[in-house]
């Protein structure tokens, strides 16, 4: 018998630049390929990338020119470039992890949508991307053999707006990095000397877009100082994206703004100690598919306030303060509570306990079980 032929795309896999999607496919990549060597592994990019890992022996790396950075390239990319190495390597399956899909795909395959957010929050992307999107994504549905997405809320939305056949969708969570861990109180001094002059600080995680509401949380951030004794410094992490200089103009007006700060792009290492040393993380989002830094901030026994909106209520399953992210007082009050010492213990061992439901093995050997269905599936 043949050995099985899986091609992933991997494009967003790129050292020192990478953010949620990056790392589901990363993680999940990495997994199973190493978990079954009786099968060829095939990873997809755009670009020459340079690697410092340990890839098995049973995967190969093909680089699809031009890169798919820009959405009048996609097409090209996904349907002509991907879809003839595809013939090329004898693919039999293909796994597309970063929301697009090849309609011109000659094999069985899986495409992952993480939300769809530009269904409902259209303007929260440029014009010709969140059309793009709209315009493809039901296509990409109906072409693939199956289609993974990362939560139950994210695939109940996917139904009732695409009309999809609830069958076809499966769930695979996101994970954890192994980076993420409760730190001592003399990692935290470091940490926060390094990157907050010393002082203690309030966390934003994630790329700086208008869903993230960053906006909205800094106005918070500056209403609680008004008021509060504690000299809590707020710490942004992200890169930005579009509209980030709204971010840059706000921060300037706050009077507060020397006590704003950015880290730039961390290395897992760094992140994970950014995370473990913060007073709390913040997480304002209104639209979700998960919410990775949340659960990174529960195995890191953190406190972490969020949005009570889309997804959040259930990927915090109760350990979380929640609070309407589109009230700015609402927010700055949840501040003032995130610092009561008894809500925090109770937070901090309840986040604890939430991490523990997600591992990227548990959803790599989902992932697998899923290949293995749509591959035996006549």
């Amino acid at each position: 018998m043949s050995r099985l032929q899986i091609a992933i795309n991997t494009r967003h896999w790129i050292p020192g630049q990478m953010e949620g999607i990056g790392r589901y496919v990363m993680n999940l990549a990495d997994r199973i390929s190493k978990a079954h060597p009786e099968a060829d592994f095939h990873f997809i990019f755009d670009r020459k990338v340079k690697f410092n890992h340990d890839f098995p022996k049973n995967v190969s790396l093909h680089t699809v020119f031009p890169p798919a950075r820009h959405v009048y390239v996609y097409p090209y990319w996904y349907n002509i470039g991907v879809s003839k190495l595809l013939k090329k390597i004898k693919a039999d399956i293909f796994l597309s992890l970063d929301n697009m899909y090849s309609l011109k795909c000659p094999c069985k395959g899986i495409t992952v949508i993480h939300d769809i957010n530009f269904e409902h929050y259209p303007d929260n992307l440029p014009s010709n991307i969140s059309k793009y999107y709209r315009n493809n994504t039901p296509k990409f549905i109906e072409a693939a053999s199956k289609v993974i997405t990362v939560s139950q809320f994210s695939k109940d939305d996917i139904v009732s707006t695409y009309r999809a056949d609830a069958n076809k969708i499966e769930i695979v969570y996101n994970g954890l990095g192994s980076f993420f861990k409760p730190r001592t109180e003399k990692e935290k001094s470091e940490t926060r000397h390094k990157f907050s002059t010393g002082r203690p600080y309030f966390l934003i995680l994630g790329s700086i877009n208008p869903r993230k509401n960053v906006l909205r949380t800094i106005e918070a951030y500056a209403e609680f100082r008004k008021r509060s004794k504690e000299n809590i410094a707020l710490l942004i992490s992200g890169r930005p994206m579009w509209r980030g200089d709204e971010t840059a103009s706000l921060i300037e007006k706050t009077p507060f703004k020397e006590d704003v700060f950015f880290t730039g792009y961390l290395s897992d290492e760094q992140l994970g100690q950014v995370v473990g040393a913060a007073e709390a993380l913040l997480y304002m989002s209104y639209f979700e598919g998960f919410g990775v830094p949340v659960i990174e901030a529960f195995a890191s026994g953190v406190p972490v306030v969020a949005g009570n909106r889309s997804v959040m209520p259930k990927t915090c399953g109760g350990a979380a303060l929640l609070t309407n992210p589109f009230d700015v007082s609402d927010i700055a009050s949840a501040l003032d509570k995130i610092l009561e010492e008894n809500l925090r213990k109770e937070l901090i061992a309840k986040g604890l306990e939430r991490a523990k439901d997600f591992s990227w093995d548990k959803s790599a050997e989902k992932l697998w079980d899923i290949i293995q269905e749509v591959i035996l599936k006549k």
